[in-house]
């Protein structure tokens, strides 16, 4: 839906400047921000709606559904950050990877504001330092190594994220089949996937902001994708 929405200058001019905007604008915001006026305004905003990119909750105000994957993809920065990684079973390690990636998401300039993590009560209390600001999405040992039970533990807290939030996922611990269906949200919401090379503490982004923006068919600024060049030379 996106890609068909985007494929439209005029209603990727809509989009853009409703992400700009933090994902809720006016009527005579987005028209004074996209250069798109009148009754052609209201014919795209229309039809972003039909293709449930837009809601609108009041009269004359209008909404992003999901603030992922356009508020990132624009870097609206009035939208914070949210993390939804893994956490599996301690072993040798001394520190969690979600911590890494937390650490290696800073350095590149990614705060998130909430932190979400699924692991299962096994797993968790071998990490019995942990505190918040984590919060935990606990799933039996039977399901973290069943895709289609972890997808769909994960969808609803996801959802409620990508809302109102620029959300990153991290597919790094836990089971095989977690990382799968990580792998699978991602590409049906077009959210920003991470994984983290555990050998070496080096970041990779499975699916990044440049990546999306090639599935959605539109061009970015550099800015990103200068952060992304980045963690790749230097391994963040």
């Amino acid at each position: 839906m996106y890609r068909e929405a985007l494929s439209n200058e005029n209603s990727r001019r809509v989009a853009q400047a409703l992400a700009e905007a933090g994902g809720t604008a006016s009527f005579s915001q987005i028209e004074k921000t996209s250069g798109v006026e009148g009754s052609v305004l209201l014919h795209h905003l229309n039809k972003l709606q039909t293709l449930s990119i837009v809601e609108s909750p009041a009269k004359g105000t209008y909404r992003l559904r999901y603030k992922t994957p356009l508020c990132f993809l624009y870097e609206a920065k009035s939208v914070e950050v949210a993390y939804l990684g893994l956490l599996g079973h301690r072993k040798e390690r001394e520190k969690p990877e979600t911590e890494v990636a937390l650490r290696l998401l800073r350095s590149q300039g990614l705060e998130p504001k909430l932190i979400y993590v699924v692991t299962s009560p096994e797993a968790l209390g071998e990490w019995k330092t942990l505190r918040p600001p984590y919060q935990w999405i606990l799933c039996y040992e039977e399901e973290i190594i069943d895709i289609d039970s972890i997808r769909e533990k994960v969808r609803p807290p996801l959802e409620g994220l990508l809302k109102e939030h620029s959300v990153i996922l991290d597919c790094t611990s836990a089971t095989k089949p977690a990382t799968i269906a990580y792998y699978e949200l991602a590409q049906t919401y077009l959210t920003p996937l991470i994984y983290v090379y555990e050998e070496t503490g080096r970041m990779k982004w499975i699916q990044s902001r440049g990546d999306i923006a090639e599935r959605l068919g539109i061009g970015i600024g550099s800015r990103m994708q200068n952060l992304e060049s980045f963690g790749r030379i230097r391994g963040a």
